[in-house]
């Protein structure tokens, strides 16, 4: 649920009534208490500020037929990508989806390796320590390898 400013401000304005009170019975100067209301307004506007422009993305779900998906992932189908792995004949068939000309021309262009250590991890969703650990290698070399990649394709 989002954030309710006008409820939310009520609860403020109310708890800071209290707040006032007390400060005056201590026997703080008005200034004093002016100068922390001003602060906790300027920490309420920033709170809600990131309550109102941050969404949290959705934790990971299984896409069945018929199953629930996130809201942000209905309200924006670019966020989600499928594909049925039954349509990919071969290792490297994938390519043959890229849409983009370009793109596509430089994977073309990439060797075997490159082109496994991309479907690992963004196909297949592996993280670099798995990789490296299949691969018998350091998480920094295939760091390094996909910087390289990055950068080729860019």
């Amino acid at each position: 649920m989002g954030f309710n400013y006008a409820r939310e401000r009520r609860k403020f304005e109310a708890e800071w009534r209290k707040l006032r009170q007390e400060y005056e019975q201590a026997g703080m100067d008005p200034s004093s208490i002016e100068e922390i209301y001003l602060f906790d307004l300027a920490e309420f506007c920033s709170r809600r500020r990131f309550e109102t422009r941050t969404q949290p993305l959705p934790d990971m779900y299984e896409a069945a037929e018929g199953a629930s998906q996130s809201f942000l992932l209905r309200k924006q189908k670019r966020f989600s990508t499928g594909f049925d792995e039954a349509d990919f004949l071969g290792e490297d068939s994938w390519l043959e989806t890229i849409e983009d000309p370009t793109l596509w021309k430089r994977l073309n262009q990439l060797n075997h390796r490159d082109l496994e250590l991309l479907k690992y991890l963004v196909l297949e969703g592996h993280t670099q320590k798995e990789l490296a650990q299949k691969w018998h290698c350091s998480q920094r070399l295939i760091s390094k390898r996909l910087k390289k990649i990055k950068k080729f394709l860019k």
